[in-house]
């Protein structure tokens, strides 16, 4: 089985997000840390209903995250 960690797996930074990554037979493995809190609302301008259309699994191992799903 494929594994991967924040040690292992590439890193990309964005400012106030850096991001580790690795793909496994058409998956996405993320690893995310926020810097700062962040509105994603512009990055998702022009999707249908402004958002993200694939499925989403994760853990949020320190502080808190907030998602809006359609009128929720």
């Amino acid at each position: 089985m494929p594994k991967t960690s924040k040690d292992t797996a590439p890193q990309t930074d964005h400012g106030p997000v850096v991001e580790w990554t690795e793909e496994f037979d058409g998956q996405t493995v993320n690893f995310l840390q926020f810097r700062e809190d962040i509105d994603a609302t512009a990055l998702l301008k022009g999707l249908p209903d402004g958002q993200c259309q694939c499925p989403h699994l994760g853990y949020v191992l320190k502080g808190s995250m907030r998602f809006r799903v359609g009128d929720r």
